[in-house]
Order: structure tokens, then C-alpha cells, then sequence
């Protein structure tokens, strides 16, 4: 990482995390980079708070137009609050799997009105995120949602069911890899993730990179688009394209069963955004 992402992650961990860091001395226009990175990956509130609980130490330099900057950035996001649990884009909502007998067994599980509560709310968090590494690559506000409900209440969840729901929908892979993003990016513990399993990820840094690529064109970037008056249908974005098909033949081996079907549809319902 370099310095921008390096204290980027500071913020977040002092910010939603409440934890203690010291932060690397940046320029006023790195810290201007580092702002963009905030509110490109929907974090600016947690990132304002790290912002504000390290106005003591001396590396930290913003000039007035900054804070005044942060300010009102934080103060649109509040006028716009929404729940944690909700989903700009429906087709990335957590209660739903692409893979259509995964989905039954998601839709039997949730339709269980004598399961827990909490362990099915921490179950959908975690769909969610994989929802996001398949399609968007860029998971760091749905990973930081998932890293504060396991210190809320990750502890009264029922790990014994979870690990047999994460196993009866062939989520085990993606939901270590979500623990080690956790160790990795926002300093969590490995016994504090009872899904992480024994071995640390041999590929989570390389992910781990990717994923927080300033560059990272997003999965809505390559919806189908109709001129009017065109005959022809062209993509909004062909790198985002191929980007998306470069995510998912990656991340391929951490949910199999639910990449390929994931990614067509993706693409059908990229078809959606074509003009009537």
C-alpha cells in the first residue's frame, strides 16, 4: 500500500474501530487524495471520525477548506442516512443468490422463523460482501459494516449453526477470505473470527491490494447503453467490462458455485439499463 492507503486505513480503524494509531505525515494535496478515496468508497463518515479523534497529533495537517470540506461532505451523508442493511443496487442485495438451488437453500434458511436472529443478520452481511467482491471489487465500507457487527454482536451469534449455513451454501472459502480482509485491512484478531479457519490466506494481501485500488472501475460502469435514434447497443465503460470478467475468473476459486452463474446475471441485468 502507499501512504495515502496506508493512513486511509488508519482513519477507518481509528474512526469506527476506536483504535489507537499513529498516522504517517502526508501532504495537504495527499490528503486531499486521500478525501476522494472516502467518498469514493462510501467511508467518509467513518474516516471523518478518525479525522476528528486524531486532530491531536502533530503529523495531521488539513487546511480550513479541508475540514470545512469534511464537514459538509459529512453533513450530506447524514441528511441521506440509510440503514446498514440496505442496497443501493438491488441486484447486489444480500437475500439473494445468482445460483438458483443456493438461493432455495438461502431463501429455506431466512425463511426459518426459529433460527437466531443475529446469526442470520451476520449470515447476510456476509453474503453481502461477497456479493460486492464479485461485482464491484470494492467491498471496504460493506467489510468495515461486517467488522463493527461482529464486535456489536458478533459474540451472542451461533457460529456452530453459521458454519453449517456457510457450509450447506458453499460459502466457506469467501467467508475466510472476508476474515482475513478483516485481520488484514482493519486489524482484527484471527480468535476474534470464528470463520477465519486455521490458515492465514496465502493471496489476501495481493486481494487485499486490489480491492482498494484508487483506479478500480466498478461493475456499473459496463451497463448496456442504447443511443436514441442507434440501432447499436455499446457498453458504457468496455475496461470495466473486462475488468469484471478478470474479478470473477479471479475470485473463481472462492465461490465457484456462484461466480459463473453470478456474472450472467450481472450481465442480463446490465441488458436492463438498455433503453426501451
Amino acid at each position: 500500500m502507499n501512504i495515502i492507503q496506508r493512513n486511509f486505513f488508519r482513519m477507518i480503524r481509528i474512526g469506527a474501530f476506536e483504535q489507537k494509531e499513529q498516522i504517517e505525515p502526508m501532504s495537504v494535496y495527499k490528503w486531499s487524495q486521500l478525501y476522494q478515496l472516502a467518498v469514493l468508497h462510501d467511508v467518509a463518515g467513518y474516516v471523518y471520525e478518525g479525522l476528528q479523534r486524531s486532530k491531536e497529533q502533530f503529523f495531521l495537517h488539513l487546511t480550513d477548506k479541508q475540514w470545512q470540506l469534511w464537514e459538509r461532505t459529512v453533513a450530506e451523508m447524514r441528511k441521506k442516512a440509510r440503514r446498514a442493511d440496505e442496497e443501493p443496487d438491488e441486484f447486489l442485495r444480500a437475500d439473494h443468490l445468482t445460483n438458483p438451488l443456493l438461493n432455495k437453500k438461502l431463501q429455506a434458511i431466512l425463511d426459518d422463523e426459529q433460527s437466531d436472529m443475529r446469526t442470520r443478520q451476520l449470515l447476510l452481511t456476509i453474503i453481502r460482501v461477497s456479493r460486492h467482491i464479485l461485482n464491484e471489487g470494492v467491498p471496504i465500507r460493506q467489510l468495515a459494516e461486517l467488522g463493527l457487527y461482529l464486535r456489536s454482536d458478533g459474540h451472542r451469534a451461533d457460529f456452530t449453526t453459521l458454519g453449517g449455513w456457510l457450509k450447506t451454501l458453499q460459502l466457506q472459502q469467501v467467508a475466510k477470505l472476508e476474515a482475513w480482509l478483516l485481520i488484514e485491512l482493519y486489524g482484527f484478531r484471527k480468535e476474534e473470527i470464528a470463520f477465519a479457519g486455521d490458515k492465514r490466506d496465502k493471496n489476501v494481501e495481493q486481494v487485499a491490494q486490489e480491492l482498494i485500488e484508487f483506479t478500480n472501475a466498478r461493475a456499473r460502469d459496463f451497463y448496456f447503453l442504447q443511443d436514441a435514434g442507434d440501432v447499436f447497443v455499446h457498453t458504457s465503460n468496455g475496461s470495466a467490462m473486462l475488468g469484471h470478467i478478470h474479478r470473477s475468473a479471479r475470485y473463481f476459486r472462492y465461490y465457484p458455485s456462484e461466480t459463473l452463474t453470478n456474472f450472467f446475471a450481472s450481465f442480463a441485468h446490465s441488458l436492463s439499463h438498455i433503453e426501451e
